[in-house]
């Protein structure tokens, strides 16, 4: 009976000193998987955390536009999004009023950002994914649009009009 015992015992410390080992081994696996985890998931998720920035676009003389009009006004750049660096396009609408005064308006919808598209004849804006209107001064007319169009900052240097847009 004291032979059962003490092979019970036996088994019993190496069954103890195999689950110590255990715990140890995945607390040191823990520990080193944090360790080298953190920094590379900061570094893989980090750059889809940034905020977009803004940037001046150059459009060009401001004599080129025509007084008491609407104008589209095209623009390409590169922009650095995470690790690529990808091509941004766009419009945006010039309208030249009364006195030289300038109002930029951006291209997209304030329902669901499709692209405005102006129509002379009506002279009002049209959103073609939901026929959201908006009139010659950026007002919501018509359609599921709740906002006007934003209007852009811009300003005039060394005569060309430059145009601060969010990237």
């Amino acid at each position: 009976m004291t032979q059962n015992r003490d092979s019970i015992k036996a088994n019993n410390n190496k069954l103890y000193s195999s689950r110590r080992t255990f715990i140890k081994t995945a607390a040191l696996t823990g520990v080193a998987a944090l360790v080298t985890g953190v920094p590379l998931a900061s570094y893989v998720i980090a750059p889809s955390l940034n905020k977009g920035t803004g940037k001046w676009i150059d459009f060009g003389p401001v004599e080129d536009l025509n007084p008491g009009s609407m104008e589209m006004l095209s623009y390409e750049f590169m922009v650095k999004d995470g690790w690529l660096v990808l091509p941004q396009r766009g419009f945006v609408w010039a309208k030249t009023e009364a006195g030289g005064n300038l109002r930029i308006f951006s291209s997209t919808c304030t329902h669901l950002a499709c692209n405005v598209i102006w129509r002379e004849e009506e002279e009002v804006f049209v959103c073609p994914c939901h026929s959201g209107r908006f009139n010659g001064d950026g007002r919501n007319i018509a359609g599921p649009p709740t906002r006007p169009l934003t209007v852009l900052q811009h300003k005039v240097e060394e005569g060309n009009l430059m145009v601060f847009l969010t990237v």
